[in-house]
């Protein structure tokens, strides 16, 4: 019987700087469990001044290559991906590249966000108050005539008679039949 062993090696953690994406805030972590907490919160390990000082450099938008290329971040291409979505400020084109937009392009993002969502609340209240309206009926011979004798319109009256009229026919109808005797 063969027996294996396995030999866990635990990498001993070093202290290192975490970067909030959206402010200045760095945060020191000197322990593995200040690190945890650094990372639920969003925080990233590097530095978000110097991705935007890239993007700014390269006109305000770049592929992935000039931050794998620069000697200030010391990370993969995945950190690096990773750090650049966590800034609000950077957004990915469809095309790859990463874009870095100025605050009145966000400020302006979001006020056309809060239009849209008002002018949508707008739509379904109008469409909820439009019902469909019922047709008057048929305006034919026999509504014209009934309604020149009647007084009141509608009546339960000039509805029978309108009735009436439709089954005999606009031409028939109101002459009086005589009886012979």
């Amino acid at each position: 019987m063969k027996i294996k062993i396995t030999i866990k090696e635990e990498k001993e953690f070093k202290s290192h700087k975490m970067y909030d994406p959206d402010s200045d805030d760095v945060v020191d972590a000197e322990t593995e469990e200040d690190h945890d907490d650094a990372g639920k919160d969003g925080y990233i390990h590097i530095d978000p001044e110097i991705l935007r000082d890239i993007l700014r450099d390269e006109g305000g938008a770049a592929g992935i290559d000039p931050f794998i290329d620069s000697d200030d971040i010391d990370a993969d291409e995945d950190g690096i991906r990773d750090a650049l979505e966590a800034m609000d400020d950077v957004g990915e084109h469809e095309e790859g590249d990463y874009i870095l937009s100025d605050d009145e392009q966000i400020i302006i993002k979001v006020i056309e966000e809060e239009v849209r969502f008002v002018l949508e609340k707008r739509k379904k209240r109008k469409k909820k108050k439009k019902k469909k309206k019922k047709s008057s009926g048929k305006k034919d011979a026999c509504y014209h005539k009934v309604k020149s004798r009647y007084k009141i319109w509608p009546s339960a009256y000039a509805s029978g008679a309108l009735v009436r009229c439709r089954k005999v026919g606009a031409k028939n109808w109101g002459n009086k039949s005589k009886k012979k005797k």
